[in-house]
């Protein structure tokens, strides 16, 4: 595995035992120099058996992902999730936010909570920025910069048309409150939130 191109390339994915585990991941990266977020959705699935004109296999499959961050930059990332332990290291251009990355288990339903496991990483893979977005940052910026603030990272695990400006919007209205929709309230929770 050579660290520089960790992800980077098809011939050199990121090494995962599950989907769950490859969207905890994606929901840890942030980048290395400012800590922005990011968002992202699934690209495409490639199968290398191709080239060799066999059979396809889990194991030679290869998960692409697109992603964009905060300051509007878009690269790929490539994920192979057929594997018996994951490699918990970023790609170069990247750190984990913090120590731990959250593994859903299992989704909440109507009739049970969802569950989570935890990934303890090492130390030096972790952002030494603490957070990226405070409330106050907001006021610095002009109505036309809001798209590319994100507080958290979000994403899909399918295609979707027009990216990264589909999954903003849906972003956006999931998540996000323009500073003068926010109530006393909104503002007080943000307060309570950890960071």
């Amino acid at each position: 595995m050579n660290p520089e191109t960790y992800g980077l390339l098809p011939e050199n994915p990121i090494l995962l035992d599950s989907e769950k585990a490859l969207i905890g991941y994606l929901n840890s990266l942030v980048t290395k120099e400012k800590a922005y977020h990011l968002i992202y959705h699934k690209l495409m699935s490639f199968d290398f058996n191709l080239f060799d004109i066999i059979k396809k296999t889990p194991e030679k499959t290869i998960e692409v992902y697109q992603i964009c961050t905060n300051d509007n930059i878009l690269l790929s990332l490539f994920f192979n999730i057929h594997n018996d332990t994951c490699v918990w290291i970023p790609p170069a251009p990247f750190d984990f936010e913090k120590d731990t990355i959250l593994i859903c288990d299992k989704e909440m339903t109507a009739d049970s909570e969802a569950e989570y496991s935890l990934v303890k990483v090492n130390k030096k893979y972790v952002s030494e920025i603490e957070t990226n977005w405070k409330l106050e940052d907001f006021e610095k910026y002009y109505s036309d910069d809001m798209e590319y603030i994100v507080l958290q990272n979000w994403g899909v695990n399918y295609k979707t048309d027009n990216f990264p400006h589909r999954l903003w919007d849906m972003y956006f209205k999931e998540n996000c409150y323009f500073i003068s929709e926010m109530t006393e309230e909104h503002c007080a929770l943000r307060d309570l939130a950890p960071r």
